[in-house]
């Protein structure tokens, strides 16, 4: 591999070539001309009188004074000029740099060459390129949440807009309060849809959050509480068990990583108990959902956890996005998900593992 020079080296390097070839021809320069006036000197001896002896010596010693002197007047321009082109030579690859950035389009975002780039300037273009790969993956992620969000959106109101003509063609009464209720049921969808979008896109903006040492038990009671009304309806128990453990967490994110998690269960186990337990693991809180419902085949538990995907032959009503919160709330705060079967008899188990506390 090639070794690339410095651009300390670069400059230090062709300053003292060019201030090596200024001395040199400034040297040569003087050498020549106090030859020349040695030379003329000793051609025609001065008079022999004390007055014309000390005229002669004073001339000699102000001609070979201004020839000493000259070359220095020229070199010292000379040196200057070569200066400037020295370091402009040795600030090209910064040019050539600037010129790449500044005429790429807005969405070109292929990496900069490092090949012809001093190293000093290694680690800047190595970021920027680090950069362009976080935009571009930040873009794709935009257009497919934006194409993705588009078809789900396109879903519900098109049945809305399918209900409400029902609901203005129909003569029979309960033809018509069927169809307003269906209205209102895919309005419920569409909020609960919308309401999982902006929360992942909050998400998703990087913005930060106040993580503080807090404790899991009560906002997994708090969240239970919140959520027991649904649960009635579902004819689902909710269980907690006992057990404690603290975390470096964002409170507010907690409630949602948790309300996602057992909704989730509440919409598609088909279970008739949700479990929730926290335990402390080492030095590492441990937080696990688990239900007894028909589970999330081994094959199928990494996908559902892409945005806006649904298991084939789900039937109850979801957006796609929970799990998907779920798992992007964990990243946020460093801990890691996994899921499994909660029983050999089924269920899904998801186990959320947080970082130990420094």
């Amino acid at each position: 591999m090639k070794r690339r020079l410095s651009l300390r080296a670069r400059l230090v390097g062709l300053t003292l070539l060019a201030v090596a070839v200024v001395w040199l021809l400034t040297a040569l320069a003087t050498w020549s001309e106090a030859r020349h006036e040695f030379a003329e000197l000793l051609a025609h001896p001065p008079g022999t009188s004390a007055a014309h002896l000390a005229l002669d010596r004073a001339e000699a010693a102000e001609e070979i004074a201004e020839q000493l002197l000259e070359p220095m007047l020229y070199g010292l321009p000379a040196l200057a000029v070569l200066l400037v082109v020295a370091i402009g030579f040795a600030l090209t690859p910064l040019r050539q740099l600037a010129r790449d950035v500044a005429t790429r389009a807005p969405d070109r975002l292929d990496p900069l060459p490092l090949a012809s780039l001093p190293v000093e300037v290694e680690p800047l273009v190595i970021r920027l390129n680090s950069l362009f790969v976080d935009i571009t993956r930040a873009l794709e992620n935009e257009r497919r949440f934006t194409a993705d969000a588009s078809h789900e959106l396109r879903t519900p109101l098109a049945a809305l807009k399918a209900q409400a003509q029902v609901a203005l063609a129909s003569v029979d009464a309960a033809e018509r309060q069927h169809a307003l209720s269906q209205i209102l049921v895919g309005c419920d969808r569409a909020t609960h849809l919308v309401t999982q979008m902006l929360t992942l896109a909050r998400l998703d903006a990087g913005t930060s959050h106040p993580m503080q040492n807090i404790a899991l038990r009560p906002v997994a009671e708090e969240v239970l509480a919140m959520i027991a009304g649904d649960a009635i309806e579902h004819n689902c128990d909710l269980v907690l068990r006992d057990g404690d453990a603290p975390v470096v967490a964002d409170a507010l994110l907690l409630q949602v990583l948790l309300r996602n998690l057992v909704d989730n269960a509440l919409r598609h186990s088909g279970g008739t108990q949700i479990e929730v337990s926290i335990t402390q693991q080492d030095d590492r809180a441990v937080l696990t959902v688990s239900d007894n419902g028909c589970g999330i085949a081994a094959d199928q538990r990494g996908l559902v956890q892409q945005r806006f995907y649904r298991c084939p032959g789900a039937s109850a009503s979801g957006s796609g996005l929970g799990l998907s919160i779920a798992n992007r709330i964990t990243e946020l705060h460093g801990a890691r998900l996994t899921m499994g079967a909660a029983s050999d008899a089924g269920g899904t188990r998801v186990r959320i593992e947080f970082p130990a506390i420094r």
